[in-house]
């Protein structure tokens, strides 16, 4: 167990990189000072610091510095993409609040350039290095693989086929290995861990796993328990969680770990911020319209269903008729929208001034309250109404596993055209199983084009 998390492996890892982020930045600034003239190579300090502690921070969390653990090979290139892209979109926003002397663009780009240069050439030599060490047999996990069934099987042939991972499974023992010879087989072998494999439906009676277990506790020996699960769900992902001291497997669908979360959640409040400015300019002109169009008051105030089934309070301007949810029983049969979702063209519940603001979606503006509150994010699902919900089919209820959003891939991708609610809902889980901030990004941008589009309007 101690191969996999070697602390002073991790650290020594991260000092090369450090040093190899420090050379880039010296030669980027000798290569830029030759073609234009940039300040003495220390005043842009803050940019190399700034620069290395968001590098560490994600290569550290994304396990880039975990050289002997099997999986540190699996997507590199891609995970190091990934670490340069954050950092350098960080780095760069910072640059932005110093002042000149601190600051090149120029030095900057080719600073970050280099360095993913260099940090991806160590690591893909790295690579290299350690898969031809362990395919030489050295450097290798010796295993027994105790179990049967497809998980047992899939796990064999995967570690036969990868030898770069590190791991040898030199015995593969049956359930009905008698417990003797589980123990002598430990005691006469040089095994490092032992994997149990145990199928969820097991036709003979009388297996019990325990006494293995124990064996390996009494003899020191490390045991790993695979637990088959993966079969009984088709998308969710397992993952072991401790709670109330307890150990469990969490199933969840959606894949957002505690940073995406943190960066989402940051990105939505520095939005909804900006937001409620534009509202509060917008706000004095939209008051006076609307009350001098309709009586009523000026905000519309609806219950909506949030993610995991929470129901909170939106806000809208009022776009309709203070009668408005009277007159939809009454419209129920041109509904253009097949499904738990109720839309028509024309509708005659809209005022002249809601046609308006629904043209330039002005009545959305108050939803960035419910964004600061918590209750929506900037793009997210579309939060349905307590009777649509009712209307739902079981898999539709999963699009309510994430906070709902004011704009949503649906609204971006030609909803006039979408008249099958089962459609709108396809679109709603493609954007949660491939969700990142960039795609949050590109549909708030296209949101903008689809506003002053002549049929945004819906």
């Amino acid at each position: 167990m101690l191969k996999e998390h070697p602390t002073f492996v991790k650290q020594f890892i991260a000092l090369i990189d450090c040093i190899l982020i420090i050379a880039a930045f010296f030669i980027a600034h000798s290569i830029v000072i030759l073609y234009k003239p940039i300040s003495w190579v220390f005043n842009y300090w803050l940019m190399l610091v700034g620069f290395i502690a968001f590098y560490l921070y994600f290569a550290w969390t994304r396990q880039l510095f975990s050289v002997l653990q099997f999986n540190w090979m699996d997507k590199l290139l891609s995970r190091i993409i990934l670490i340069f892209g954050s950092a350098g979109v960080l780095g760069a926003s910072i640059l932005y609040i110093l002042p000149d002397k601190y600051n090149s663009r120029t030095l900057y780009l080719f600073f970050a350039g280099i360095s993913f240069c260099f940090i991806a050439l160590e690591k893909l030599l790295l690579k290299y290095f350690i898969s031809q060490i362990r395919k030489r047999n050295r450097n290798i996990y010796s295993l027994i693989l105790f179990g049967r069934g497809r998980q047992a099987s899939k796990l064999y042939y995967d570690v036969l086929n990868h030898p770069e991972w590190g791991f040898r499974i030199t015995r593969k023992l049956d359930i009905n290995t008698p417990i003797e010879v589980f123990e002598e087989i430990l005691k006469k072998e040089y095994i490092e861990e032992i994997f149990f494999c145990i199928p969820r439906l097991i036709t003979k009676s009388g297996f019990i796993i325990d006494p293995y277990l124990q064996i390996c506790e009494e003899m020191g020996r490390p045991a790993r328990v695979f637990i088959n699960l993966l079969d009984s769900t088709r998308f969710a992902s397992w993952k072991y969680h401790k709670f109330l001291n307890h150990p469990t497997f969490l199933s969840h669908t959606v894949e957002l770990d505690p940073d995406q979360m943190l960066f989402k959640r940051i990105f939505d409040i520095v939005g909804a911020c900006i937001g409620f400015l534009i509202m509060c300019i917008f706000y004095p002109f939209l008051a006076i319209a609307i009350k001098l169009n309709s009586p009523g008051p000026v905000f519309f105030k609806q219950l909506r269903v949030g993610k995991n089934g929470k129901k909170f309070m939106i806000y809208k301007f009022r776009s309709m008729t203070i009668d408005a949810e009277e007159k939809k029983q009454q419209l129920l049969d041109k509904n253009e929208l097949n499904g738990a979702v109720f839309k028509i063209r024309n509708d005659p519940r809209i005022t002249k001034v809601g046609k308006f603001m629904r043209k330039f979606s002005l009545d959305e503006l108050p939803q960035f309250i419910n964004v600061l509150k918590g209750d929506m994010s900037l793009v997210g699902t579309r939060p349905p109404t307590p009777d649509e919900v009712t209307k739902y089919q079981k898999w539709h209820y999963r699009r309510m596993s994430i906070r709902p959003g004011i704009t949503g891939l649906w609204q971006v991708s030609g909803r006039n055209k979408i008249q099958n609610f089962n459609e709108i809902v396809r679109l709603d889980l493609k954007y949660i199983d491939s969700w990142s901030l960039w795609l949050d990004i590109k549909i708030i941008l296209k949101t903008f084009v689809v506003i002053f589009q002549k049929d945004s309007a819906f």
